[in-house]
């Protein structure tokens, strides 16, 4: 979300989005490569951190729509006011679906969603710039470790294109940094929380890594960053 873009400065509003998609089907039968439904920020399987998915993640979808159509009347939108905005997406194909798919599932709630595509240099320029409602993005952890993800979220952060701001969120990541081991995830649990609690994001699914390989090739590994190595590769006859 764009924080300094009304209506998106509203908690109901954003936590309607976030309800409204229907992230099974996302990763299921848009992305349909063995991509895992996102409800945190952080996936379970990063070293030592297993987030709790949010008590609304266990609704049905019905449920949740119900839900996202009453957080939109509260905040003042409905048939004869529908919300309006831009998604942003860069060029590609799985990213175009994705979008359209989004954009539908929205519309089911009387929302009404312009798709803007644009090419990855130009696409980076409008997010810096904050020239954006909604957008796309996508992120792999510089390290093994939640606080790769969860500083993308702080005020100051060079990624944090939404411009969301949280003083008690910055503080508890700060904390984390110089904490014990049991108190650093402590407190990285309790950023990721803020974060959901906000609505600061809609996490929609997990990247999985596909291939296809001859059981002939061996040799070769592949890095969890998605990195070949071929350099003790050979092919067995």
């Amino acid at each position: 979300y764009n924080f300094k873009h009304k209506p998106f400065d509203d908690v109901r509003v954003r936590t309607a989005l976030s309800y409204a998609i229907d992230r099974n089907v996302i990763a299921d039968k848009v992305m349909g490569k063995g991509e895992t439904p996102g409800y945190t920020l952080v996936p379970d399987f990063v070293d030592g951190f297993k987030p709790v998915a949010p008590a609304w993640s266990k609704l049905t979808q019905a449920e949740r729509d119900a839900k996202a159509k009453e957080l939109l009347t509260e905040a003042g939108y409905g048939p004869g006011k529908p919300l309006k905005f831009e998604l942003l997406y860069n060029t590609d194909d799985n990213h175009k679906k994705v979008a359209v798919a989004v954009a539908s599932m929205w519309k089911k709630l009387g929302v009404q969603v312009s798709l803007v595509n644009q090419e990855w240099k130009t696409y980076l320029e409008t997010k810096k710039q904050g020239n954006f409602d909604v957008g796309r993005a996508g992120w792999i952890a510089d390290y093994n470790e939640a606080s790769s993800m969860l500083d993308l979220m702080q005020t100051t952060h060079g990624n944090n294109d939404g411009k969301y701001a949280n003083p008690d969120f910055d503080k508890v990541i700060e904390e984390s940094r110089v904490a014990d081991k049991a108190t650093h995830f402590e407190k990285l649990h309790e950023a990721e929380d803020m974060l959901m609690a906000d609505a600061a994001c809609i996490p929609v699914a997990y990247y999985n890594d596909f291939w296809l390989q001859s059981p002939s090739l061996k040799g070769t590994w592949h890095s969890p960053y998605g990195y070949w190595y071929f350099q003790y590769g050979y092919i067995e006859e």
